[in-house]
């Protein structure tokens, strides 16, 4: 990705009677000053002293390297606090592990990294502040009480934004949906028609309608968007049905993370990892310091594209390349 930054050097002038007048201010301050100085000697100055807050970081599997950097940018961003590290990765017993953590020691509040993790804390229902990333399902928790997060994709807008820059050609736009996702298309749909995009959407029900919905919903795009569904995409089988029948009808995936690309997506639009743990990290500092939180829940900050190029030459979708300077892989053989 190219940056280029630009900078702007303001100055900032005062007046000759302004400074003037500052001056007096100043000379008569001192001269009040040197005429009675109180006695500073029986005055004891107190230091500041700050609570520590202690934070229970319970990553799903630190093995694998998207939850790692999580953790890692979570850590170096709340330095301050003293934060205590479990890994579930080969835990058979994730639930009596973190209950007999949390017995033995308060927290002010959990950071679930996965979805193995927060089900796990979920389950346990603790009475402090949770925050969590990285889980697919997260909708599930956007209402619940003491539950905050960073959303596992991109802001729908920006990914409708993001296709229309690579693919302005591109019209309509296919979604399969199930019901926990519906408000979400509803809100998009405007969005959608600043940019000239048409979504087609189809709902699913169960995952015996999967196959024969998406095959009816090709026929009428230019294009599939896979959003994070818990139906649509409940089972890798699933996934993989989908871009099986895709492929066939030479009909271009856009995905929300980056692994659908080796799959077959064209086009990816994942939440960077990094942001992501720095993102909990001053949501769990606000919620700490009780300030108001006007979403529970909120897309990540950053992003990180990667562009199927060997796809898109193939399905003969026309790509702008002025775009290719905003991406950060490229998939060319």
């Amino acid at each position: 990705m190219i940056i280029r930054p630009k900078q702007q050097l303001r100055t900032n002038k005062i007046g000759l009677h302004i400074y003037f007048k500052v001056l007096c201010a100043l000379v008569l301050f001192v001269l009040v000053s040197c005429t009675h100085t109180p006695s500073l000697t029986n005055k004891v100055i107190s230091p500041v002293t700050t609570k520590q807050t202690h934070i229970l970081l319970v990553n799903t599997n630190r093995s694998i390297a998207r939850y790692q950097i999580a953790e890692t940018a979570f850590m170096k961003t709340l330095t301050g606090s003293s934060i205590n590290a479990v890994d579930l990765g080969q835990d058979q017993q994730p639930i009596d592990t973190l209950q007999d953590l949390l017995n033995k020691q308060h927290y002010d509040a959990v950071y679930c990294i996965g979805a193995k993790a927060l089900g796990s804390i979920d389950y346990i229902d603790p009475d402090m502040p949770v925050i969590f990333s990285s889980v697919l399902n997260w909708r599930r928790f956007n209402a619940q009480k003491n539950y905050y997060g960073i959303a596992s994709e991109v802001a729908p807008e920006a990914q409708l934004t993001w296709f229309k820059y690579f693919f302005p050609k591109i019209k309509k736009i296919g979604v399969l949906y199930s019901s926990d996702n519906q408000k979400l298309l509803l809100d998009t749909s405007t969005s959608a028609k600043k940019l000239a995009i048409q979504l087609v959407t189809k709902k699913v029900t169960r995952d015996s309608q999967l196959a024969s919905e998406a095959k009816a919903l090709l026929a009428q795009v230019d294009a599939l968007w896979l959003i994070s569904d818990p139906v649509v995409l409940a089972s890798t089988q699933n996934a993989e049905m989908l871009f099986k029948v895709a492929n066939k009808k030479r009909i271009p995936i856009f995905a929300y993370n980056s692994f659908f690309v080796d799959m077959g997506a064209a086009l990816s639009i994942t939440a960077d990892r990094p942001t992501t743990g720095r993102q909990a990290a001053l949501m769990t500092k606000s919620v700490l310091n009780e300030a108001k939180n006007e979403q529970s829940v909120q897309f990540p900050a950053g992003s990180s594209i990667t562009l199927n190029l060997d796809k898109t030459e193939d399905y003969g979708v026309e790509l702008n390349e002025d775009a290719l300077d905003s991406v950060d892989i490229i998939v060319n053989k």
